[in-house]
């Protein structure tokens, strides 16, 4: 019986040695070229795990057959010496949700841990840079998927339930790609977190996906940028607007739709400069300083701008509700402070010519709640340089606050305006939108408003002169400043807004007549 036990002492004990990994931590693949199944490691040793990894994946690489293409890691925590790329068609994934591996980094450089080829899948993998993000490093990604032009783009990439946290620069980041998927099965499934620039950052990035994940706490405490999601195009000032073009064309084709889009007290949720056909949806929006942007960059030496956003729709999402904070149990704290809403831009030129103006911009069915302004040109909604924008069917502002409550948590008040017309806006319609009480400082104030000239809604948008309203339509907007009976079908207490506010305090009658 002793001798017994003794070898099965011996034999549990030379199968969790240092560096000795047991049956578990191994990663098999069928290798096409012998026939034979191969066995790789996975310990703690960084460079051993590097090794491994370079040959499991070439071997994937060279095989014919979809299925051994397949790369299934054991889960274990799992550091590595270098960057994992992952071939063309390969699928590198963990054996379930509830059995992700962990990679890191040893020692941890600012460098991209994982980068992808087209046609590969990642999937139930976590990433940690381990950093604890006190500065902004571009470089240091959790994944990186980089074409070399706009002409020979990274494509079809899957990229699901997946955990991304602690890295400098950005969760992942797109450029030069087309048909990129990042996905989860839920927010809870597919997370990015800690992350100093951008969760997911996309350049010349064309028909992406980006659906149910959470993407929260970014940015630097005193860095000027930071992004949950951006769908853009890097920006060359030394390039001629044709040159820019060319070469780093705008983000064209995206879904955004479902995520929740948490603590950002550095600059913007959802962003998109220059970009076209998006479908930015049913998102929820918590304590983010700037929630959702689609604007453009305006060059010097009134060139206009490389390209105004297009066919843009901003539809259903939720903005600073209560009920969702309470519900994800997010801290209402005075540092996230929102000070824009939705902002829509195109590009603002000298008064002797026209505006480059953002076209097919939807902004309908949005809750906006608690946007604390500190200036007349933010707010819940914002258009400027827009043509033909159609803002419907909003509401701002339909949660009451007690006026004597000092417990932020339990503060939520819109400042400045609900809709704000800035300025080289026509044929806009604004139409069925419900608003709560409006506040500058104490004060309540006017819900939409004029902030600017050149609203006239005329083909040549040039003039400077008062607010007339021309050719843009005000249809059935709502306010009621009481907030009592809310969800009543009788409306008690909404009334028709009859008078359009400009910053001249100059009064625009009958706009629900237009």
């Amino acid at each position: 019986m002793k001798k017994m036990m003794f070898v099965l002492l011996f034999l549990l004990a030379i199968t969790i040695l240092p560096g000795k990994p047991h049956a578990a931590s191994q990663m098999q693949i069928t290798n096409e070229l012998t026939n034979e199944t191969e066995s790789f490691a996975l310990t703690n040793d960084a460079v051993l795990n590097s090794n491994n990894f370079e040959k499991v994946l070439k071997i994937a690489n060279s095989n014919k057959v979809a299925a051994n293409k397949i790369i299934t890691v054991p889960k274990g925590n799992f550091p590595i010496k270098d960057t994992v790329q992952i071939p063309a068609g390969v699928t590198l994934k963990g054996q379930s949700q509830a059995m992700m591996p962990l990679f890191y980094m040893v020692p941890n450089r600012l460098v991209s841990m994982v980068t992808i080829a087209s046609g590969a899948r990642v999937e139930n993998i976590i990433l940690d840079g381990k950093n604890p993000v006190n500065t902004v490093s571009q470089n240091h990604n959790g994944i990186s998927i980089k074409g070399t032009s706009p002409a020979n783009r990274i494509q079809d990439v899957a990229i699901r339930n997946i955990q991304i946290r602690n890295f400098a620069g950005n969760g992942i980041y797109l450029k030069y790609t087309n048909n990129i998927s990042i996905t989860g099965s839920t927010p809870t499934q597919m997370t990015i977190d800690r992350i100093g620039y951008a969760g997911i950052a996309g350049y010349s990035a064309n028909n992406t996906t980006i659906r149910s994940i959470r993407i929260q706490n970014i940015g630097v405490p005193g860095e000027k940028l930071a992004y949950n999601i951006a769908l853009t195009s890097l920006y060359n000032e030394k390039l001629s607007p044709a040159a820019q073009n060319a070469i780093n064309p705008a983000s064209n084709g995206a879904k955004i739709e479902d995520n929740l889009i948490l603590n950002n007290a550095v600059w913007e949720g959802i962003d998109t400069h220059h970009g076209a056909n998006m479908m930015i949806q049913r998102n929820v929006i918590l304590n983010v300083k700037n929630a959702i942007l689609a604007i453009s960059i305006t060059l010097p030496n009134n060139q206009g701008t490389v390209n105004p956003p297009k066919n843009i729709t901003i539809q259903s999402n939720r903005i600073n509700n209560q009920a969702d904070y309470e519900r994800l149990k997010i801290a209402k704290l005075p540092q996230y402070k929102t000070a824009r809403g939705i902002v829509i831009a195109g590009a603002k030129l000298t008064h002797s010519r026209d505006a480059v103006y953002a076209t097919g911009i939807k902004v309908i069915g949005n809750n906006i709640e608690n946007v604390q302004s500190t200036s007349k040109y933010h707010g819940a909604i914002i258009i400027q340089e827009t043509q033909g924008a159609k803002v419907t069917s909003n509401h701002i502002q339909l949660e009451n606050t007690d006026p004597n409550e000092t417990l932020y948590s339990k503060i939520s008040k819109t400042n400045d305006n609900a809709i704000a017309i800035i300025r080289n806006n026509k044929q806009f319609q604004i139409k069925y939108n419900l608003i709560g009480k409006i506040y500058t400082g104490n004060r309540v104030t006017a819900a939409i408003s004029f902030r600017g000239p050149q609203n006239n809604g005329e083909p040549n948008n040039a003039k400077i002169q008062n607010v007339t309203a021309n050719k843009v339509v005000f249809y059935h907007n709502y306010q009621n400043i009481n907030m009592q009976n809310i969800e009543s079908s009788k409306k008690i207490g909404w009334l028709l807004v009859k008078t359009i506010a400009d910053n001249n305090g100059i009064y625009v009658k009958r706009t629900n007549n237009y």
